[in-house]
């Protein structure tokens, strides 16, 4: 479960990434102040959700080294020892996928705002 939300993430940063470089490369230059104020708050909002789609380690099972190390254990050991890997993993993770969820909010805000910001100055001009 972990994982999809994971992906879906990264999905939404690559999204959000898009619209913000749209914004960045056609936004006509040299307008209103608010036009400038918007590419820069959209090329933040990229950089934010570059950030946030940057690649990270996923922890996963060494499924061989499982193998090589509880073979010979008592079944109800190794499972145990694997649910307990299982939930460290899990717990390593969760600060994870909060790190990048909080750095998408923070592009995606600052999309809306360059949005907003870009629309104001070109009505203006």
């Amino acid at each position: 479960m972990q994982l999809a939300h994971f992906d879906s993430l990264d999905s939404k940063a690559g999204i959000v990434l898009g619209f913000a470089g749209a914004i960045v490369a056609l936004t006509p230059g040299g307008g209103h102040l608010l036009v400038e104020l918007g590419r820069a708050v959209a090329a933040v909002s990229g950089l934010s959700a570059l950030w946030s789609f940057w690649p990270r380690r996923y922890w996963h099972i060494d499924l061989q080294a499982l193998r090589d190390r509880y073979l010979a254990a008592e079944p109800s050991f190794a499972r145990l020892r694997l649910l307990d890997t299982q939930i460290d993993m899990a717990e390593i993770m969760r600060g994870t996928v909060a790190s990048k969820a909080l750095r998408l909010k923070v592009s995606m805000a600052a999309l809306a705002m360059a949005a907003v910001l870009t629309a104001a100055g070109s009505g203006i001009d």
